[in-house]
Parts: C-alpha cells; structure tokens; sequence
C-alpha cells in the first residue's frame, strides 16, 4: 500500500509526541532528576480536578500543541518510581 506516505494527521501526532518526549528530557523527575529513557518519564497532574485529559490522549485526539501546553502547566515530570510513590 501506499503507507509510506504518512498522512498529515499522523505526521502531526508524530510531531507533537516528539514535542511533548523533549520537554520531559528537558524536565527530566522533578523529584529524583531521572531523565535518561522518555519511556520511564510520565505526566502527573498536580491537581486532578482541574485534568482536561491525559497528555497523550490531548496528542492523539486533539493534536492542539496550545491543549498539550496548556495540560502540561497543571503537571510536574515524574519518572515511574516516584509517580508511584505520588499515588500511594
């Protein structure tokens, strides 16, 4: 088929997770400091009330870098380890 060319709105969905993976590199665990694998780095709302969605739902669904920028205002950067210990 002809898969090879990536459809606008896939290649926007592309580009807004490599967004959003840079600014947790940059970030990094705002409590520990991890930031080595992007993988191990996740979103935390501060307060969950005021969540529009998950930020990799706002990137599939909505592909709005303003709605992935605005979402990621109300979160900290946490690595696996310490969002576990967040939702103790």
């Amino acid at each position: 088929g002809g898969s090879f060319l990536m459809n606008r709105w896939a290649r926007g969905r592309a580009r807004l997770r490599d967004y959003v993976n840079q600014i947790k590199l940059e970030r990094g665990c705002e409590m520990c400091g991890y930031n080595e694998k992007v993988e191990n780095l996740q979103w935390h709302h501060v307060i969950p009330e005021t969540k529009y969605k998950a930020i990799a739902e706002i990137v599939s669904e909505d592909r709005s870098m303003k709605k992935v920028d605005a979402e990621i205002e109300k979160c900290i950067c946490v690595c696996k380890a310490c969002h576990g210990k967040l939702e103790m």
